[in-house]
């Protein structure tokens, strides 16, 4: 393989595949990245193989073939070389050669034929997706992904597609973030994955490249997004998401309206002094008024009062400040309007302004 290619393209898509490579996996080829020439090109595959990466780079191929090399050393160094072209090519003692000017490299190399194969989507099976709809949904949702990964179902957002809806929920057991958005799907059936917490923040880096449409497809426990010349798969996380629809409060009778803003701060500065294990500040409502309270024990205590839409009997609750914090800032909306029953029931939070937009927080013991 022989090829010359400008820096800053290919430093670019080296880039990219960095969130991809599993360097202490224990295929040691899997630290690796995949460099295949093409027509136009050189296309770059990274595989851990929950998540993958492709995406191509023009280059000027004098000599086709492919070859994997260690994928972070090879950022590395063409990170530190100035923008010009660059030499690339493979010897017989199969020795991958870097030369850009002065600078010279040569990196070992493993047998491209030991690389996981990268899933082939039939195109019929291939629909598109609003972009920009996919990334708020997301940034709307992924705060409430569970970081714990032993629960497996819950360390992911279960995307829903059916013809007239496209639907993201997450849920730590916790709290819940639930986003629902209208359109037409070009699907026949409803797709239902759960897309792992990693492959979800490298799918916000995808969306927010270029104007070109987003191409989704599924295949059966693998997903493809595609966005101009770069595609990612992903093996979906297996077993069943809660019903996360019989979580959701039907009956909850009192009801605040509250402003987002003067919420947030109040908050943050009641926070200041709550427990550091729990986070937890006490909510008052009465009449018209929400009182926040906390207690940072020997440190001392933290109090703000705010004016809210609120008729219903007096209440108080226990909640985590940073579940709340979380919660308003996803959903940026100028209100919040909060529905509770009493201290220990489940807490739904709407946006008055979105109405296919919700949340959950669970109350604490007080």
């Amino acid at each position: 393989m022989e090829l010359m290619i400008g820096r800053d393209e290919f430093l670019k898509g080296l880039s990219r595949a960095q969130g991809f490579v599993s360097p202490r996996g224990p295929m040691p080829i899997l630290a690796n990245i995949l460099m295949e020439t093409s027509e136009s090109g050189v296309t770059l595959f990274a595989s851990n193989l929950d998540i993958g990466f492709r995406g191509s780079c023009a280059a000027q191929v004098k000599k086709p073939g492919k070859i994997t090399v260690q994928a972070k050393k090879l950022h590395d160094i063409v990170k530190e070389l100035p923008s010009e072209d660059i030499l690339v090519k493979s010897d017989e003692d199969d020795r991958l050669r870097i030369i850009c000017g002065k600078s010279k490299f040569n990196l070992a190399t493993i047998d491209p034929e030991e690389y996981p194969a990268f899933p082939v989507f039939e195109e019929s099976g291939v629909i598109g997706l609003d972009s920009q709809m996919v990334k708020e949904m997301i940034s709307k949702t992924s705060y409430s992904i569970s970081q714990d990964e032993t629960r497996m179902t819950l360390h992911g957002a279960y995307l829903e597609i059916a013809p007239s809806r496209a639907r993201m929920v997450a849920t730590d057991g916790h709290r819940l973030a639930f986003v629902e958005r209208e359109g037409a799907f070009n699907v026949k059936e409803t797709v239902k994955a759960i897309i792992a917490r990693k492959a979800i923040a490298e799918l916000t880096k995808l969306l927010g490249e270029g104007d070109d449409p987003l191409m989704f497809a599924q295949q059966d426990n693998h997903v493809m997004f595609r966005k101009g010349l770069q595609s990612m798969v992903v093996r979906l996380i297996e077993g069943a998401f809660p019903n996360y629809e019989q979580v959701i409060p039907k009956a909850n009778s009192r009801e605040a309206v509250i402003s987002s803003d003067a919420f947030l701060k109040s908050l943050k500065r009641v926070a200041i002094l709550a427990d550091e294990k729990s986070h937890m500040v006490r909510l008052i409502f009465t009449k018209g008024k929400l009182e926040l309270a906390s207690e940072g024990g020997e440190l001392g205590e933290g109090r703000d009062e705010m004016e809210v839409e609120y008729a219903g009997d007096n209440l108080e609750l226990g909640m985590n400040a940073h579940y709340i914090i979380d919660l308003l800032n996803a959903m940026g909306s100028e209100q919040v309007t909060l529905k509770m029953q009493d201290q220990l029931s489940p807490v739904l939070a709407l946006s008055p302004s979105d109405k296919g937009l919700l949340a959950i927080i669970m109350p604490m013991r007080l």
